[in-house]
């Protein structure tokens, strides 16, 4: 172009535009995601301020399953003082109603919402139709619009709710699972996933048998971040339990982290790369301690989901040094008990305040009393479980988080007791006792052991001063008893009141 004047005003036009395209991203990027608490990465800050994340959780179906109604569940979660939820959005689910009739992330035939659009092929697998009608193939090269708009939705209702939104990208694959998936080959165009469910473990790895299919887990990855990147309740989560299945090479096993870790590593980089060229930046973890390499290490791993009582009791003893959030993602299954044991009521409120007074950053209940048709929970959730998770949470928030600490200077522990503790030493403790066992098959959760207590605590090396010692019934949330203690330095001794199966304590500085 040799006319100056035309290229002055071309360039004044390009530099408006980037302007006003800065301008944008200014506005757009004035809220925070979600972060790690910079006072305390123990804890995660939302809206300036540090939070901890408690909820009873529906199985993670809500956008998927199109007959859910996640209007209604979302209301009973922020009417009774909870702020999280756990959603799978594709990756993987299961067949119709396994585990407990209604499961959300087993939606009814032809029912199931997914990213991928529908080709005009015909020859799916019949369960992913509903009944009388052809079951369309997926094409995994286009999106489904009807698919974001319902995630969409739901991230933004919850936000509207003061909910955080956790999105686990994949799970480990089940055999029964495999068959329905839309990168199955029999259910997409592109002949992608030949393999058979026998060998569903491939579906987490880089084996040369999983390749084309590592292309199209990429871009579901990095679609879903472009899509939620104007959202600041969400965190990610790439892959829960990917080492779930075993895999063998003919009658050879496998050492499966040779092929996972590469996995987990692509998988992570196709977020960071799309977050990479977006406004938002949104934090990103791994399952530690359960079926997972542990990345805990990385810098790229912000938070640490772990799951069930043994391997989340190991996140917090092997990771709490990493300073990172650790957030117990999945318990058992309230309703369908994974072990031989039930999971009472009880036990869904000891895992919970076991788990945050033992430092966790938040914790999740699995329950399979939210379903379609019933997303607000039956009589146990409404009148037990609900509650008692907001008695949790008003006690939690009760304390300055910038300053917790887990606190193992305590003695005096009861056999038969378990006790954990959090400190700000000299200003603020928070402590949890309750009597009961690791369940006896393989650590799902605890099994309460109730009975008639009094017990003597003792914590060490307290700092001088007179401190407000509270004993608090956790059912309740009933003060029951409150005194004014001396400590000169040192050892502060207690005497917990009578209690049946679990007592909580709360302690502050007056002078």
């Amino acid at each position: 172009m040799n006319n100056p004047h035309a290229a002055g005003i071309i360039k004044q036009s390009l530099f408006s535009g980037i302007l006003l395209i800065i301008f944008g991203m200014a506005i757009s990027c004035k809220s925070v995601p979600v972060q790690v608490c910079p006072a305390n990465p123990h804890y995660f800050m939302y809206k300036g301020h540090p939070i901890i994340l408690i909820t009873s959780d529906h199985h993670y179906g809500a956008v998927i399953d199109q007959d859910f109604d996640f209007v209604k569940y979302l209301k009973f979660l922020a009417d009774n003082g909870m702020n999280l939820t756990r959603i799978y959005p594709g990756g993987m689910f299961e067949p119709t109603d396994k585990y407990l009739k209604g499961n959300p992330l087993g939606p009814l035939p032809g029912r199931q919402l997914l990213p991928w659009a529908r080709s005009e092929k015909e020859g799916a697998n019949p369960l992913l139709a509903e009944q009388g009608q052809p079951a369309f193939k997926y094409d995994l090269d286009n999106w489904n619009p009807e698919y974001f708009q319902r995630l969409k939705a739901f991230v933004d209702l919850a936000r509207k709710h003061n909910i955080i939104v956790e999105i686990a990208f994949f799970n480990g694959m089940y055999a029964d699972c495999w068959p329905l998936m839309a990168m199955y080959h029999g259910n997409n165009i592109q002949n992608v996933g030949r393999y058979e469910s026998d060998d569903c473990g491939l579906f987490t790895t880089m084996d040369i048998r999983n390749m084309e299919v590592v292309k199209y887990q990429a871009a579901y990855i990095q679609k879903i971040a472009n899509e939620l990147n104007a959202c600041d309740n969400i965190i990610y989560d790439i892959c829960d339990e990917p080492s779930l299945q075993g895999l063998t090479d003919g009658n050879i096993i496998v050492n499966p982290d040779s092929i996972i870790i590469p996995w987990i590593q692509t998988m992570k980089q196709a977020f960071l790369e799309a977050e990479e060229l977006l406004p938002k930046k949104h934090i990103l973890g791994q399952t530690v301690q359960n079926l997972s390499p542990d990345f805990s290490n990385e810098t790229w791993c912000n938070w640490l989901p772990a799951e069930y009582v043994k391997p989340a009791e190991k996140a917090l003893k092997l990771n709490y040094y990493t300073n990172k959030p650790i957030v117990n993602v999945e318990s058992n299954y309230f309703g369908s008990s994974l072990t031989k044991n039930d999971y009472t009521v009880e036990a869904v409120r000891i895992e919970g305040w076991w788990f945050m007074l033992g430092g966790g950053a938040g914790s999740i209940n699995l329950n399979g009393e939210y379903y379609r048709g019933n997303e607000t929970g039956s009589l146990n959730t409404r009148r037990q479980i609900a509650p008692q998770k907001k008695i949790l949470k008003e006690f939690m928030d009760r304390f300055d988080l910038s300053g917790l600490l887990r606190f193992p200077k305590i003695s005096g522990i009861p056999e038969g007791a378990i006790c954990n503790a959090l400190a700000e030493n000299g200003k603020q403790y928070a402590l949890y006792l309750f009597h009961g066992s690791h369940d006896d098959t393989w650590g799902a959760n605890f099994v309460p052991k109730p009975g008639r207590f009094s017990d003597t605590l003792t914590l060490h090396d307290v700092p001088a001063g007179v401190y407000s010692v509270q004993w608090i019934n956790p059912v309740s949330g009933a003060i029951i008893n409150s005194e004014k203690q001396p400590c000169k330095g040192g050892k502060l001794t207690l005497v917990t009141p009578f209690y049946s199966l679990d007592i909580a304590l709360m302690i502050n500085i007056l002078r």
